[in-house]
């Protein structure tokens, strides 16, 4: 069994999360407090009630405190009365998510090479933050523009490569899997786009 032991704060807030077999889980006790709107009790018997595989009382744990996995985290912030736009929902989507992706990454490589991972740790991020679009939105295909994605990680200061080594990394990719190029059309307009397998 892989476990990787994550440690988040938020305004002196910890947040602890394992990552156990590439699935994530959360410490609800510090979800609760840091959320402070619902109690533990409350929480765990929500959880419970509406969808117990997302909740789990985690072997060796010594507090036997309860933790909830992503769907159920997401319920509780839900429960708490928090909107997607509220600063405290913003830091869960725009740090913590990115961070357990790539703590997934290194975990499951799933056959893609450590720079090729890398790459999707950044392009995953500009695409929760919206500032890459998928074009191919809808579809059981992720479509992204090469020149697009570049100008959005330039803009928030992310690392990658030039764009012909860019091309060549993503079509290594494995994970999810490259599929070639193809012309979207968007608004009366076509874009060229690298096509993936939607995992």
């Amino acid at each position: 069994m892989d476990i990787t032991q994550l440690a988040f704060t938020y305004k002196q807030h910890p947040l602890r999360a394992r990552l156990i077999d590439a699935v994530a889980w959360y410490d609800l006790t510090d979800l609760c407090t840091l959320l402070g709107r619902a109690s533990l009790e409350d929480a765990t018997a929500f959880v419970a009630s509406a969808h117990p595989q997302r909740l789990c009382w985690l072997a060796g744990d010594a507090d036997s405190s309860p933790w909830v996995d992503d769907d159920g985290l997401w319920s509780i912030v839900s429960l708490a009365g928090y909107r997607f736009t509220d600063d405290l929902a913003q830091w869960l989507h725009l740090v913590v998510a990115p961070e357990i992706r790539h703590a997934m990454y290194e975990q499951a490589p799933n056959g893609n090479t450590p720079e090729v991972r890398e790459l999707w740790h950044v392009i995953d991020q500009l695409l929760d933050i919206g500032l890459v679009r998928d074009h191919g939105c809808g579809t059981e295909r992720l479509a992204i523009n090469l020149a697009e994605t570049m100008l959005a990680a330039l803009r928030r200061g992310l690392p990658l490569p030039s764009k012909a080594r860019l091309n060549r990394l993503l079509a290594q990719s494995n994970t999810p899997a490259y599929l070639g190029r193809m012309r979207i059309t968007h608004s009366q307009r076509q874009t060229l786009c690298l096509i993936f397998e939607r995992v």
